[in-house]
């Protein structure tokens, strides 16, 4: 059974993908949001957040400017609220992450 904040981070997923749609030019990820939708938005990020190389999502997103990795799952997953749902191994691959590209961290994620 999925926890009230699992509900929550899922939706909070969908949102980061409604976000990079109205970027300027427009991110759709549809394979991003079709995981979510089958995996749901914890398992999703289990996911990308495994060790190695970030997702295509992640690189388009630093394209568009890398003030849009904050609608990436690694700046989600950082966020104070999501935090508890995560490892630290997965949490240090968000940080390490949003780091190498300059991306300044959500508020306490240092």
């Amino acid at each position: 059974m999925q926890s009230h904040l699992e509900e929550q981070f899922h939706a909070a997923m969908l949102g980061i993908h409604e976000q990079a749609a109205r970027l300027k030019p427009p991110y759709r990820a549809t394979r991003f949001r079709q995981l979510v939708l089958s995996s749901g938005g914890k398992a999703a990020a289990d996911q990308l957040l495994v060790p190695g190389n970030p997702s295509d999502g992640f690189t388009e997103l630093f394209l568009r400017g890398p003030e849009n990795l904050k609608l990436s799952v690694e700046y989600l997953v950082l966020q104070e609220s999501w935090r508890p749902l995560f490892s630290d191994d997965q949490l240090a691959v968000a940080r390490r992450r949003l780091h190498d590209m300059g991306v300044e961290l959500p508020e306490g994620a240092a």
